[in-house]
């Protein structure tokens, strides 16, 4: 089979098609834009976690790949905060709070928890508006209740909270009778 095209054929091709170097530019820049957002969407989706897991969980992508879901964990944790709802491990501090005991991490046979991590639920206080602490200095249970000393209230009564001290144990937000503190995971994760 013989091509009919020749290079009078290309020729003439090639010079009823001209592009602008504006047009050349934005065409090269938005497929390597493109390409960028594929390249890193993905993977900055998977490092965010969605849900908390228990402490000295590996990072969220080894994570998915090794939790087969097994429930040693939840069995093994000694106050239930621990379950496996969509077939992975989650963690919910709402009746009681994570003592980092570890007995969920020597449970787990997968190596999705692991004992070189550092004992984290990646939760973080958030101290709501309403809260009494901020209208005067009667009530800082959240403060008290704090192992690491991670949440405190400065001299114009403002709650902060020491993302590098807290571990998202949950106590401030369970002895927060008035349930002015909500945990939630915190931006970035570590590996």
């Amino acid at each position: 089979m013989s091509d009919s095209r020749d290079a009078g054929y290309y020729r003439a091709w090639m010079s009823s098609r001209t592009v602008s170097r504006r047009g050349l530019f934005r065409g090269l820049l938005s497929s390597g834009k493109q390409a960028m957002e594929q390249s890193a969407g993905p993977s900055a989706t998977l490092l965010e976690r969605r849900v908390s897991r228990p402490p000295q969980a590996v990072t969220e992508p080894l994570f998915l790949q090794q939790c087969s879901g097994c429930g040693r964990c939840a069995e093994a944790c000694p106050v239930g905060i621990i379950s496996v709802p969509d077939g992975k491990a989650s963690l919910a501090i709402d009746y009681a709070e994570c003592d980092f005991c570890g007995a969920c991490t020597q449970a787990c046979e997968s190596g999705a928890l692991d004992l070189s991590v550092p004992m984290d639920t990646g939760l973080r206080p958030t101290v709501l508006s309403q809260c009494l602490g901020r209208m005067d200095d009667l009530c800082r249970m959240c403060e008290i209740a704090c192992p690491r000393t991670a949440i405190f209230f400065n001299q114009q009564n403002q709650p902060y909270v020491d993302d590098a001290k807290c571990n998202g144990c949950g106590k401030c937000k369970l002895v927060c009778y008035h349930g002015d503190i909500n945990l939630s995971l915190k931006r970035h994760v570590s590996s």
